[in-house]
């Protein structure tokens, strides 16, 4: 059906490029035609007239471009919207930034920790030195922007 109606259409595009009359009528058993003259067994209606030519160009006429306006305002919107979570997200990153630089500032001068029962415990300096490393990764991976 669909090939039917492709071919149909190429056909009026045809027939209206040449600039003869077209006609369009139903069968006895439902089916349209078209045809450059009308049939003698059934009534047809011309469709002179009431086809546009192919590409035609018409240089005088004024083109509709759509109004950009409209985008432009749902653009700013946007921005305005994601700008307070931008804010929030840059706010945290600062402050586990801080945090990593303190951390390490502390890591790097004497160290021992202290459990939960309030014991104090030391570690080696290896372990130290591995958490320092490990510090200045995040503080890079945090601070950067």
């Amino acid at each position: 059906m669909f090939r039917r109606l492709i071919a149909i259409g190429s056909t009026l595009l045809a027939l209206n490029a040449g600039a003869g009359e077209l006609y369009r009528w139903v069968d006895a058993d439902g089916k349209v035609h078209f045809g450059d003259r009308p049939p003698t067994e059934a009534e047809a209606e011309s469709l002179d007239g009431q086809l546009k030519p192919v590409n035609s160009a018409d240089p005088t006429r004024r083109q509709d471009f759509p109004d950009t306006r409209r985008a432009e305002q749902i653009e700013r919107e946007y921005a305005a919207r994601k700008q307070p979570r931008k804010a929030n997200a840059q706010r945290q990153q600062q402050a586990a930034c801080a945090r990593a630089r303190k951390q390490l500032k502390i890591l790097k001068g004497p160290v021992y920790f202290v459990d939960r029962e309030g014991n104090e415990s030391t570690i080696s300096e290896r372990q130290r030195e591995a958490q320092a490393r490990a510090l200045e990764q995040r503080i890079r991976e945090l601070c950067s922007g």
